[in-house]
């Protein structure tokens, strides 16, 4: 194992799945026994004793616990997504065990081919044993997308984006800090102790929360990695992490282009980040390289697009309107907020209201009627002048208006606050 060599496309180490430890040691084998030259997938044996002790099986019932495990790795349907399409996927097409050998033959999905053989260029190699001694998922899972860019130096990851690529469930670590504490700094714990590479992290805020990742990536010296694809990538120093973030902003099939990873390095020494990031985001925008025709076709060259439009500045139209429109979009979700605040407040004040006059009204049943007599002649006497008039008129309205000054008296006297305070209601509640 100490010289088998795992190659896997960037297309394929970008895609998100979930697998277990131990499903990801047997992809990982399997992968490290695809040899150079072949140009087809082979059917791949492993004793039923070997298989175990590669995912740790270490009681006697090693027979069934293997068959669960393939069975459910032939379950495992996962989504490789391209400009093009989408594919999904199984990483197994089937186990076939083979009764009185103690011997499991395991095949790849032919679908898979593209992503695992004859890989010429735009692909990840590393050797398996750094990590097949990794416990945790999420740490092999970092492991391969920080080995991709390891030449670089540094990568620059969305949240949201690399919760799915982990694997990490919908449910699983939703605060941030507890998917720092348990994925992030377990894994940058257990690759720094165990691989031939560790990294430090920053958090990007976007808004309010932390939005994206950036990796700082470095290598152990006693344990240095050949570079990969190294004719494929322009040198850069770890600090020269705004290139890295343009090459982030590209859809994922272009950011391993030269001669896009060219282009934004000529126009960022240009006219600076800035620039460089409108100019990507309207590229992304209007290309039908990215973006499919009517007729559902992708056809325009986007290396072609993405530099006429950086030579134009297109970006910056577009970059006007878009912050008109957020202008607008933020001052609406102001008013929308204020409203509903409002109405909020109306609706806690009608409701203290409510309830104290439902009190109000207890409390006045429970009299004898000379003491409710007492209460309304009391209401009647704090009526002003004008208002004692229409009462003995008995004008429209102003029974309501006696009855309204009876709750308040009933309301002192119950030692609670008048309706026209509900502050101090809601608190004697």
């Amino acid at each position: 194992m100490k010289h088998k060599i795992v190659r896997k496309s960037n297309v394929l180490i970008e895609a998100s799945y979930k697998l277990s430890t131990q499903e990801q040691r047997i992809i990982l084998y399997l992968v490290s026994q695809i040899r150079l030259e072949d140009e087809d997938f082979t059917e791949y044996s492993i004793s039923v004793k070997d298989f175990a002790s590669l995912v740790g099986i270490q009681h006697h019932d090693k027979y069934e616990d293997v068959k669960e495990i393939t069975k459910k790795l032939i379950g495992r349907v996962f989504t490789i997504k391209s400009a093009a399409e989408d594919l999904q996927v199984s990483w197994l097409s089937s186990a076939k065990y083979i009764h009185g050998k103690g011997t499991v033959v395991l095949s790849f999905d032919s679908k898979l081919k593209p992503f695992l053989l004859q890989l010429k260029s735009r692909f990840t190699k590393y050797k398996l044993y750094q990590v097949m001694q990794l416990k945790s998922s999420f740490s092999i899972r970092l492991y391969e997308l920080l080995k991709q860019y390891q030449s670089i130096g540094a990568r620059v990851l969305e949240v949201a984006a690399l919760r799915e690529q982990l694997g990490v469930e919908k449910e699983q670590y939703k605060n941030f800090n507890d998917f720092k504490r348990f994925v992030l700094l377990a894994a940058k714990e257990e690759l720094a102790e165990k691989t031939d590479i560790f990294f430090d992290f920053e958090e990007i805020k976007v808004g309010r929360g932390v939005g994206k990742i950036r990796f700082n990536i470095k290598s152990k010296e006693e344990q240095q990695a050949e570079p990969i694809n190294e004719e494929d990538i322009i040198p850069m120093s770890p600090q020269s992490t705004e290139l890295i973030s343009l090459l982030e902003l590209l859809p994922p099939d272009y950011r391993e282009q030269v001669s896009i990873r060219k282009l934004l390095k000529s126009w960022l020494d240009k006219k600076g980040y800035d620039y460089v990031v409108r100019n990507i985001e309207y590229a992304n925008m209007g290309s039908n390289a990215v973006n499919p025709n009517a007729k559902g076709k992708a056809g325009s060259n986007y290396r072609v697009y993405l530099s006429k439009t950086l030579a134009g500045d297109f970006g910056m139209a577009y970059k006007d309107d878009r912050q008109a429109r957020e202008v607008i979009e933020e001052k609406l979700r102001q008013e929308r907020e204020t409203k509903a605040r409002e109405q909020k407040e109306r609706e806690n004040r009608d409701q203290i209201e409510r309830e104290n006059q439902e009190r109000a009204r207890v409390f006045l049943e429970s009299l004898t009627q000379e003491a409710q007599a007492a209460i309304r002649e009391e209401a009647f006497n704090r009526l002003d002048q004008s208002q004692q008039d229409l009462v003995r008129r008995k004008s429209p309205g102003t029974e309501r208006l006696l009855k309204l000054m009876m709750t308040k008296i009933c309301l002192e006297r119950m030692k609670l606050s008048t309706p026209d305070n509900p502050e101090t209601a809601s608190n004697t509640q």
